[in-house]
């Protein structure tokens, strides 16, 4: 990786480290004071609403909350129940239940239209402005709101966790510092924390899309459908497992692993700038992108249109392809196969290369600077041949009938295979070049 790339990453880095900071004030233990240990008293009142909608048209629920956490229950009712759990902090008991009186929070209703916040005054990190943070003791307003199933619902908190489950609804949720929770879900989903993890379970988007991403946080997507999917992360793992697109799947994180299990769309893109690549039994109409500056990609029964898998420091393994495979390391070996009429271009610049399977049409091209090349195709492969070596032997089981052009050098031979066909390139600068009769 080039050096400005480092230091960008390394300063955003120190950034999120920065703002993490304020989710560690305010989450870290509430019984005492963050800074003193001093023991600390609180008082916690629950405060219950019910808010008549009419039965004909769907809710909409806003919902501002700067502390506290913000639950949102789909079921088959027909009013909007809101439960309001307020908690003072104090060094003693009696401010503390002085302290609960005087905090307030705003339910307003307008129609169908229904808005619950909870404002506080933020304070700021020296030389960072947009970073909020909160005393450890801050006072808080949880609410807990159960929703008519057919209920758009959008979410804005500051310092909490969010949980929606069993709407119908469009659901957006941005976050500043808490994890993100969101189940059985009918509609599009938009889900965003700053600082947390994002995991949502059985999300059926339609025709809409799905948009999850952390700043710092695990991303996770289980058992869901839709039109367009991204996940992502600035550090963290992405995961996703049984998601199946309309459109084209994103996936990218710069410090984490990107790991997808069982799933299909039009094309999808993978990429991590330190992580792994681990993509599993998919089926794509369109191209696959997989992408690391620093990790290995293991591509196992993904089937693809077209392939483009690139790490600069890793090794590389696809099992199961056909089409178009171009794979390229800059320090690992690449591996592909049980490959299907693929057209390949493999490279390395230290490594070895092996290939196993049958090729389609050409031109092929096999590439390492340092290291071995093996080919196993199958014996009756019908290919124009061009084979070289700086420092090696050339060896093949599938007889080569040579193009005599000279004196015939034992580093580089040029040829054809069962009559010619396809053009087939494999050069390596110091290393053995073997073809291999496969069935």
């Amino acid at each position: 990786m080039k050096k400005p790339i480092v230091i960008i990453l390394l300063v955003v880095a120190l950034l999120f480290v920065l703002t993490g900071i304020g989710a560690i004030l305010f989450f870290a233990p509430r019984s005492t004071s963050f800074f003193t240990g001093q023991l600390q008293a609180l008082t916690i009142v629950e405060e219950s609403k019910s808010l008549k909608v009419e039965a004909e048209g769907p809710v909409t629920l806003k919902v501002l909350d700067d502390a506290g956490t913000v639950t949102v229950v789909g079921a088959d009712v027909e009013s909007v129940e809101v439960k309001a759990v307020k908690t003072a902090h104090a060094t003693t008991q009696a401010r503390a239940d002085e302290e609960v009186k005087s905090i307030k929070y705003d339910i307003k209703q307008t129609g169908n239209n229904i808005t619950l916040t909870y404002d506080v005054p933020n304070a700021t990190v020296v030389g960072f402005p947009d970073v909020s943070v909160l005393d450890a003791n801050q006072d808080t307003v949880d609410f807990i709101v159960t929703v008519p199933n057919e209920t758009t619902v959008d979410i804005e908190t500051g310092f909490g966790e969010v949980r929606v489950e069993s709407t119908t609804g469009e659901v957006d949720i941005v976050s500043k510092f808490g994890d993100v929770t969101v189940e059985n879900i009918k509609g599009e989903l938009t889900a965003e924390t700053s600082s947390g993890q994002v995991d949502a379970f059985s999300i059926n988007a339609g025709s809409k899309n799905i948009e999850l991403s952390s700043g710092f946080g695990k991303v996770s997507l289980e058992k869901a459908s839709g039109k367009d999917i991204r996940l992502s992360s600035q550090s963290g793992v992405i995961d996703m497992s049984d998601v199946r697109a309309s459109g084209d799947i994103e996936m990218s994180t710069d410090f984490g692993d990107v790991i997808a299990n069982k799933g299909s769309a039009s094309a999808l893109s993978a990429e991590t700038q330190s992580g792994k690549v681990a993509l599993t039994s998919l089926t794509l109409r369109g191209a696959l992108t997989a992408k690391s500056e620093f990790g290995e990609i293991s591509l196992e029964q993904v089937k693809a249109a077209s392939y483009d898998v690139q790490t600069n420091s890793g090794s590389i393994t696809v099992d199961g392809a056909s089409g178009k495979v171009k794979a390229h390391s800059g320090f690992g070996s690449v591996t592909v196969k049980n490959a299907e009429s693929a057209t390949i271009d493999l490279s390395t610049q230290s490594g070895p290369v092996e290939f196993d399977g049958s090729l389609g049409e050409g031109p092929h091209s096999v590439h390492s600077d340092f290291g071995e090349i093996s080919l196993t195709i199958p014996a009756d492969s019908a290919l124009n041949v061009d084979l070289k070596t700086d420092f090696g032997s050339i060896k093949s089981e599938i007889p080569i009938t040579v193009v005599l052009s000279g004196d015939i050098e034992k580093s580089h031979q040029t040829g054809t295979m069962n009559e010619g066909g396809a053009q087939l390139t494999v050069e390596t600068q110091s290393g053995s070049i073997s073809i291999l009769a496969g069935k």
